[in-house]
């Protein structure tokens, strides 16, 4: 994961390929979250407006859990 960049709730970060971009996004969505891919290889994320800290805490606890799976 590399070039994480954001603006408010609009977030991105960059991975290496678009397979790895791709095998992140099914991951996460056999995870119940919806993320989007944007350009080659980022990916990118804005949660509602009224988002809660837990419901990004949940999200960032499935993103780092993903990580792990395809780095082992």
């Amino acid at each position: 994961v590399t070039n994480p960049r954001g603006q408010g709730l609009f977030c991105a970060f960059d991975l290496p390929s678009t397979i790895e971009r791709d095998k992140m996004i099914t991951e996460l969505l056999d995870r119940k979250l919806i993320i989007l891919g944007s350009g080659d290889n980022s990916i990118r994320f804005r949660p509602h407006l009224n988002v809660v800290k837990r419901d990004i805490d949940i999200a960032i606890e499935k993103i780092t859990d993903v990580i792990q799976l395809m780095l082992n």
